[in-house]
């Protein structure tokens, strides 16, 4: 019989006798065929390549527009080229945290950083650094809107605006604006179409450019009563939405997205109770990007080392929720994933590294993780009872794709690795390998005889062979349930 929910995201409850559904480093990707064999299927989340290595690290922002690739890594601001090599073109300061980089266009012709509480524009024809010298210890983090950098100043919440076009002259003396519309503290920035969000530490607002002397204006309609937890958590998407980990007066711990002006929670239950046990979310960091038909937001928990993405157009259901990890085998547990800082550039997805000074390039069809490890791909289904009474397990069969082994080496022979709980998640019994299918073995089938029997069984399947894993479905031989 078909193991209902075997294909599926996160979604371990308080209890987990009730769901302990788990999915590391795969996506689901539901069916549109009402013809298909399944209704959705687990891909492979991507891998990555090394492009180059700077001298310093880690990775701190990433920007690309008009055919040139920017990042800072460390105290460096470098630029990137196609091929991925790096050129320096100046030092930043460095605190505790990232940076950011933005452009005014061919209107201004230059690159607003900010770095270690500092502002800089880099001018594009001269490949120039120099410092903003009004902003010294000022700007927490910076953006663009019509014309005008910006630079939010969070210890004091205070927005600065550049001149127009003019990323070089700042007049922080008259220019600027202090919260007034909420009491607590803006704490982030980020701006979204034509609106650049102000966001407090519980609630948030958008401002427009209304044209006044100072040309930007609280728009009545924007104040929303959700804040902002973890600042650099902020990032937008080509959905048209900003996503956020978000606080409230009343508690704080979900994941919070905006279009237009109305705010929602697009974090789960489950989602919520693992943030709320990390014990510092507020260095959380977010980013956005599209492949494959999909829009993730990926939230990357520093100090507690994990790795959450959402598929944003499946949001809230459950099955939108999936982890991403880094598999230190040697120490036989997760990290978080280490490609953050996304750009777009030169047509190829590209990522900095979390900890070194790597620039990468992320694909689905790489195989193999960060410092060359294996992939290892996780999935842990949901419990299978009927009113707790003794079921016997004849049979588990996973329904994959089969016969994409490698040539030759290391997944010439693709296994994967079952393992089953009979109290729910509780204890777990011994892996058990079968075949996947060398190359060309379609036929091939990942099956499992004489599993005895339980009254609350779940299984889970594991895989880090460098071949692209697809699962379809699983299926168990049952019979009992009579006492």
């Amino acid at each position: 019989m078909l193991y209902q929910g075997f294909i599926g995201g996160c979604n371990e409850s308080q209890a987990g006798t009730a769901d302990g559904e788990r999915t590391v480093n795969w996506y689901v990707e539901p069916m549109e065929s009402q013809a298909a064999t399944t209704q959705a299927a687990l891909y492979p989340t991507p891998g990555v390549e090394v492009l180059s290595t700077g001298t310093s690290n880690p990775g701190r922002a990433h920007f690309f527009q008009s055919g040139r690739e920017f990042a800072v890594i460390g105290t460096k601001f470098y630029e990137i080229n196609g091929a991925g090599a790096l050129t320096s073109r100046g030092t930043v300061a460095v605190d505790s945290n990232p940076a950011t980089i933005c452009s005014n266009g061919d209107g201004g012709g230059e690159l607003f950083i900010t770095s270690g509480g500092n502002g800089y524009i880099f001018t594009l024809a001269s490949n120039t650094l120099s410092t903003v010298a009004a902003l010294n210890g000022i700007a927490t983090m910076g953006d663009f809107m019509e014309g005008y950098f910006l630079a939010l100043d969070a210890a004091t919440s205070t927005l600065y605006i550049s001149n127009l076009f003019d990323g070089t002259t700042w007049d922080t003396g008259t220019d600027y604006a202090q919260r007034s519309v909420g009491s607590d503290p803006w704490v982030a920035m980020k701006v979204l179409g034509r609106y650049v969000w102000l966001m407090g530490s519980k609630t948030m607002e958008a401002w427009y450019n209304s044209g006044d002397t100072f040309p930007l204006s609280f728009h009545p309609s924007g104040f929303a009563e959700y804040g902002c937890l973890a600042p650099f958590s902020v990032a937008t998407g080509s959905d048209q939405a900003l996503y956020w980990l978000g606080a409230t007066d009343y508690g704080d711990g979900f994941v919070c997205r905006v279009r237009g002006f109305v705010p929602e929670v697009v974090s789960t239950f489950a989602v919520q109770t693992k943030i709320n046990s990390y014990a510092n979310p507020a260095d959380a960091q977010g980013y956005v990007y599209s492949d494959l038909g999909h829009t993730w937001y990926v939230l990357n928990f520093v100090d507690d080392n994990a790795t959450w993405a959402l598929d944003t157009a499946l949001a809230p259901h459950p099955n939108a929720w999936c982890e991403r990890g880094t598999w230190i085998s040697e120490e036989n547990r997760w990290a978080s994933w280490r490609p953050r800082w996304y750009a777009r550039a030169f047509g190829e997805h590209r990522c900095l590294d979390a900890v070194t000074g790597a620039v990468y390039r992320i694909s689905s069809s790489l195989t193999t993780d960060v410092d060359g490890r294996e992939i290892r791909r996780f999935r842990r289904g949901p419990i299978i009872e009927n009113e707790n009474k003794r079921l016997f397990h004849s049979s588990f069969e996973l329904d994959l794709e089969n016969g994409l082994g490698t040539q030759t080496g290391q997944g010439s022979d693709p296994m994967v690795m079952m393992r089953f709980s009979d109290d729910g998640g509780k204890t777990w019994g011994s892996e058990r390998q079968r075949s996947a299918g060398a190359v060309g073995k379609y036929g091939n089938r990942a099956r499992w005889l004489r599993l005895g029997s339980a009254r609350r069984r779940c299984y889970e399947v594991s895989v880090s062979d460098p071949i692209p894993w697809r699962l379809t479905g699983a299926y168990v031989g049952l019979t009992g349930g009579t006492e």
